[in-house]
C-alpha cells in the first residue's frame, strides 16, 4: 500500500514539473514575439522620420527612385529669359449711349444755329438794301430803324445760342476730356465715332491700382474678356479720364479695343507693361507651381530620391508662368514640372506630426 502511494506521488510530481516547464517556455516565446514586433514598429517609425528632412531650411521628402518614376514625375531645367514684366489692372467696357446722346444733341444744336445764321444773313441783306433806299430818300428813317432793330434782335439770338453751345461743349470736355470730346463734337471725327457707337470698337475705361501710374508712350496695355494673357489684345490709348471710376482704384484712362465680342458693362482683364528696364531671370512654368497656405511653391530635384519644396517668394507672375530673379533658389537643380501635387500629398502624409513646422 505504501509503495503504491509513493509511486503515485512521484508520478504527480513529474507531471507538475513538466507542466511548469511548458508554461515557462510559452511565456518566453510570447515575450520574444512581442519584443520583436516592437522592434519592427520602431524601425518603421525610424523609416517614416527619414522620409522628411530639413535641408538649408527647406522641407524635403525622400522617395525611392522606382516610386518617383511610378508617380509620373517629370523634371526640367529652368531657362533664362528677358522680358518686361506686367501688372494687372481693372478694366470695363464703357456704355457709349451717353456719348451718342451728346453727339445727337450737339448735331441738333448745330442745325438750330445754322437756321439762326441764315436768318441773320437774310436780315443783313434786307438791312443793306434798306440803307441804300434810305440814302435816296425812298425809305423812311422809322422803317430803317425797325429793320435795324429786327436785324440786331437776330444777332442777339445767335450770340445767345453760341453761348449755349459753348456751355454745352465745356460740359462735354469737363466730363469726358479733350480727345474723347473731340470724337463727339468734331465732324471730321464722325467716322471714328460711328465705329464706337456701332460697337465696332469698344471704349474701355482702364483703372490702375493706387500704387501704379501709366506713361502711355512706353507702356503697352493688353486687354481680354478672358483671364488668359495669351489671348489678350493690344489696345489704343485715347486720353486720361476726368473722373475716377472707383475710389478703390487710382488713375483712370480711356482706351479703344478692336473687338465686337465685348459689350457695355463687361468687366475685362488688363495687363500693363511695367515701365523701366527689362527684367531678366529664370522662367518657371505654371505647371510646376503648387499652392500651399495661399503661397506658390515648387519642388526641386536635389538628387535621384530627394525633392525639396521651395517658395517662389518675390517671383513675378508673367504670362504662363513666373519670373524668378533669385538664381540661388534653384541653382543647377531640376524643377518638378509635373507631379508636384503628388509630392505635396506624400510630404504631408509622412509629416502629419510635423504639420506645425510650416
Amino acid at each position: 500500500m505504501m509503495n503504491w502511494l509513493t509511486k503515485s506521488f512521484l508520478v504527480f510530481l513529474v507531471i507538475s514539473l513538466a507542466a511548469f516547464l511548458v508554461v515557462q517556455t510559452i511565456d518566453k516565446d510570447n515575450n520574444f514575439l512581442v519584443n520583436d514586433h516592437i522592434d519592427d514598429d520602431s524601425d518603421a517609425n525610424d523609416d517614416d522620420r527619414e522620409m522628411i528632412s530639413i535641408i538649408d531650411g527647406y522641407k524635403a521628402i525622400r522617395l525611392d527612385k522606382e516610386v518617383a518614376e511610378a508617380s509620373g514625375l517629370k523634371f526640367a531645367p529652368l531657362k533664362i529669359i528677358s522680358i518686361r514684366t506686367e501688372f494687372i489692372a481693372y478694366a470695363e467696357v464703357v456704355n457709349v449711349q451717353p456719348l451718342v446722346s451728346l453727339n445727337t444733341e450737339h448735331n441738333d444744336l448745330l442745325a438750330e444755329r445754322k437756321v439762326l445764321q441764315n436768318d441773320l444773313y437774310n436780315h443783313n441783306k434786307i438791312l443793306k438794301r434798306a440803307q441804300a433806299l434810305h440814302k435816296v430818300k425812298s425809305l423812311s428813317t422809322r422803317d430803317l430803324e425797325k429793320i435795324l432793330f429786327e436785324r440786331d434782335q437776330k444777332a442777339s439770338e445767335l450770340n445767345a445760342f453760341n453761348t449755349r453751345i459753348n456751355s454745352f461743349v465745356f460740359r462735354v470736355k469737363s466730363n469726358w476730356g479733350d480727345i474723347l470730346s473731340k470724337l463727339v463734337l468734331d465732324k471730321e471725327q464722325q467716322g471714328m465715332f460711328d465705329k464706337i457707337a456701332l460697337q465696332k470698337k469698344a471704349l474701355i475705361l482702364l483703372s490702375l491700382p493706387k500704387n501704379k501710374t501709366l506713361n502711355h508712350l512706353n507702356q503697352t496695355v493688353f486687354i481680354s474678356a478672358l483671364n488668359k494673357r495669351e489671348v489678350a489684345q493690344e489696345s489704343s490709348y485715347l486720353d486720361q479720364a476726368k473722373q475716377v471710376n472707383n475710389p478703390l482704384y487710382g488713375e483712370s484712362y480711356f482706351y479703344l479695343l478692336d473687338s465686337r465680342k465685348v459689350r457695355s458693362g463687361m468687366r475685362l482683364f488688363a495687363w500693363i507693361e511695367e515701365s523701366g528696364n527689362i527684367s531678366e531671370g529664370s522662367f518657371v512654368t505654371d505647371r510646376a507651381v503648387i499652392w500651399y497656405a495661399n503661397e506658390p511653391w515648387i519642388y526641386v530635384k536635389h538628387d535621384d530620391e530627394l525633392f525639396i519644396r521651395k517658395p517662389l517668394g518675390d517671383a513675378k507672375k508673367i504670362d504662363n508662368g513666373w519670373l524668378l530673379e533669385d538664381e540661388a533658389l534653384v541653382g543647377d537643380d531640376l524643377v518638378v514640372i509635373e507631379g508636384g501635387q503628388t509630392l505635396l500629398s506624400e510630404e504631408f502624409k509622412w509629416a502629419i506630426p510635423d504639420e506645425n513646422d510650416d
